[in-house]
């Protein structure tokens, strides 16, 4: 397989994009940017783990997700699909999407909307439910 720099660097530059546009962020400000998150993010996709095995910035990420409505990364998430869409002329091809759901074991304090309660077996006090 011949690597194709050019597809390298506008993929790198589509996420980079996407990320800083969601989250709300400035390319190049005083804060971390896309550019930043970007590395850990397909760190942590390429190794099918956490953000917080294999990256340096987890708790910046997930600060800056939570200071953004979730419409925000919605529609800018649907914006970058229909784009990407348009370049590979997926509106002329029939497209299955495909998403792997589970519910990961949770040992700690059960807050928020992605953790619920648990029966507390083997110190199982929550799960959480992770989509890919």
């Amino acid at each position: 397989m011949t690597p194709y720099r050019d597809r390298y660097f506008r993929t790198l530059k589509t996420l980079d994009t996407f990320v800083d546009r969601a989250l709300g962020l400035t390319y190049k400000g005083k804060y971390l940017s896309g550019f930043h998150y970007i590395c850990d993010l397909l760190r942590a996709a390429s190794a099918n783990t956490y953000l917080e095995t294999v990256g340096k910035r987890a708790d910046s990420i997930h600060m800056a997700i939570k200071q953004v409505p979730t419409a925000d990364v919605y529609w800018e998430y649907r914006k970058t699909v229909e784009i990407l869409g348009g370049r590979f002329t997926l509106n002329e091809q029939d497209v299955i999407l495909a998403f792997d759901y589970t519910d990961e074991d949770f040992y700690g304090d059960v807050q928020g909307f992605w953790i619920h309660g648990w029966t507390g077996k083997h110190a199982v006090t929550g799960h959480c439910l992770i989509i890919q």
